[in-house]
């Protein structure tokens, strides 16, 4: 019976020793506070430090790791992870992005396209596409994608409004059988770009026309050249 006395009294130690380690484990705790760990994951690493701060937390950086997903000097992820219960005063860990870089745009509308390039490539960002668009401001930067103020991550481009020109166009009218001297004076009327080729044929009366380049009833804008053929002699 004395061996059991023995392991009755071991197991009694074990217990006593268990119970009295939980509580002052507690007490502990309690005196040293817990809290619940914020959640910086997302954050730029400056306001992630702020909100860690405001909670006596401390931030330190594990390691940079590159993203085209996350932008610069953003947190990817932290040790412990968000809301699990920790001692105030404790040290998160955080993996941090090191790209792509944010960029902030530069204002390049009312400029000449070549000021707008040349501006845009001196911060490395790319035109990502010129688009002519009708405007009185011929040659001038009426419009740009993003706008200035705007960040863009370092790969992306910008998008140039250029002012061009407003093409006309008109529609072509059945020429046959008029008279060259009424069409071309109506084509320098309107500015339209034309040609006069005169071919002999006998019995058709002169200067009048018998073909031309575009059918009539179609669609011509004003840089096309209007080719006519008439009867001469």
């Amino acid at each position: 019976m004395s061996w059991l006395k023995i392991l009755f009294y071991c197991c009694i130690s074990v217990v006593v020793f268990a119970v009295s380690s939980y509580f002052a484990m507690s007490i502990l705790l309690r005196e040293q506070g817990t809290i619940t760990c914020p959640d910086i994951v997302g954050k730029e690493l400056s306001d992630a430090k702020r909100l860690a701060h405001g909670k006596d937390l401390f931030v330190v950086i594990s390691k940079y790791e590159k993203r085209k997903d996350v932008p610069y000097n953003y947190i990817i992820s932290q040790r412990p992870e968000p809301n699990m219960p920790v001692r105030k005063g404790r040290t998160l860990s955080v993996i941090v992005s090191e790209g792509p870089l944010l960029i902030d745009i530069p204002l390049v509308t009312d400029h000449t396209l070549t000021y707008a390039e040349e501006t845009l490539k001196e911060r490395f960002i790319p035109v990502k596409q010129v688009i002519n668009v009708p405007d009185g401001s011929v040659g001038t930067v009426v419009a740009q994608a993003p706008k200035s103020g705007q960040n863009i991550v370092d790969e992306e481009g910008v998008t140039l409004f250029l002012g061009s020109k407003q093409r006309r166009f008109f529609l072509m009218p059945d020429l046959i059988g008029k008279s060259v001297v009424e069409v071309v004076s109506e084509l320098e009327t309107k500015q339209i770009k034309y040609n006069v080729t005169y071919v002999d044929k006998p019995g058709r009366p002169l200067k009048t026309i018998l073909e031309t380049s575009i059918p009539s009833r179609t669609l011509f804008g004003e840089d096309e050249i209007l080719e006519i053929k008439a009867v001469g002699g």
